[in-house]
């Protein structure tokens, strides 16, 4: 990937019928949105190792990564942002707001009412349509359902300004 090419990881984490999000700081980029926790991906680390790291540092928690459920690619103005999203299962700790303005649980109906980063907004729809199945973190099992696998590019042009 060139140098304006960014690649990021999310959770998807699911617990009793809902969905774990987080808001980002507000002065941060898209300062106040909400998205699923996760974050860059440094030289030298798979997805698994960064969605680890990052949910670690974010929110105090240890998770089992499955399966991706989402992949795009969104252009922003001054930068590419390559998205994968990954079905994940807590394994160790509770979630804590260390790293992030705020967390909640929430419905996947609800999430649809909150403000999301333009990359995100394609799964969202999905979850709140309910096209994404759960994962079977279940060790020597099959899934019963295969998993989603949503890919989309999406490129906004902006106008001289």
């Amino acid at each position: 990937m060139d140098e304006k090419t960014i690649r990021v990881v999310a959770a998807l984490i699911r617990k009793n019928g809902q969905v774990l999000i987080t808001e980002r700081w507000p002065n941060k980029h898209m300062g106040l949105t909400w998205e699923f926790p996760g974050g860059k991906v440094e030289s030298g680390e798979s997805d698994e190792q960064a969605l680890k790291r990052e949910l670690m540092e974010e929110l105090g928690i240890e998770v089992k990564v499955g399966s991706c459920c989402f992949q795009t690619t969104y252009s922003y103005s001054n930068k590419d942002v390559n998205l994968s999203i990954y079905r994940c299962e807590i394994t160790g700790g509770s979630p804590q707001a260390i790293d992030v303005k705020s967390l909640e649980w929430v419905t996947q109906s609800s999430l649809g009412t909150r403000p999301f980063p333009p990359a995100d907004l394609i799964f969202v729809q999905e979850l709140v349509a309910g096209r994404v199945p759960e994962d079977n973190f279940e060790e020597d099992s099959e899934p019963a359902v295969k998993p989603a696998q949503i890919v989309r590019r999406v490129s906004l042009t902006s106008s001289p300004g």
